[in-house]
């Protein structure tokens, strides 16, 4: 039975009318609206800051590793095994605690990140902006570009840049 109106589907050109009814789906990524429309706020001034902290920090410890590296290849040079093997052991270790750094203000920044888009006011007024744009062009479903199901979008269902310019224009930087 289902491979007769199959067949009659095709058979009639009627496969078109089924795929006009398809949804449309765009996606939108909210990380960037945070970064573009909300940038001029003491919020995001704050998360720049410590974004130029944490590379401040960064620089300087990996400074700290190449000035190791470059004592224990003058240790190998000179022959002193013993120098260079204590060298390894404190390049080891300043490896560890960059890892550990990085961690601690990834973890502290994309906090800060996430309280700015948790916000109430924050997300009902992006959240207005993705609804307008979704229903007057026609959406069905906005999914997040960070969502982990997400394979694959053509950058033609990303409506990112509609809702920043629908927010600038509701009510101008904050």
């Amino acid at each position: 039975m289902k491979k007769t109106l199959i067949l009659l589907v095709f058979s009639l050109g009627l496969f078109p009318v089924f795929a006009e009814q398809l949804s449309k789906i765009g996606v939108v990524n909210f990380t960037r609206i945070i970064e573009d429309y909300f940038s001029e706020s003491s919020a995001w001034r704050e998360i720049d800051n410590l974004r130029t902290n944490y590379q401040n920090g960064l620089n300087q410890i990996m400074a700290e590793i190449e000035q190791l590296r470059n004592q224990r290849l003058e240790a190998q040079r000179q022959d002193n095994q013993t120098q260079a093997l204590q060298l390894d052991e404190r390049i080891n270790q300043r490896q560890e605690y960059m890892r550990e750094y990085h961690n601690v203000w990834s973890t502290r920044i994309n906090n800060r990140i996430q309280n700015i888009s948790s916000s109430g006011s924050f997300t009902s007024e992006v959240y207005g902006s993705i609804r307008y744009i979704a229903e007057s062009q026609g959406y069905s479903v906005i999914l997040r570009t960070q969502d982990p199901d997400i394979l694959w979008y053509s950058q033609a269902v990303d409506i990112t840049d509609l809702v920043i310019e629908r927010l600038k224009a509701q009510g101008g930087r904050r």
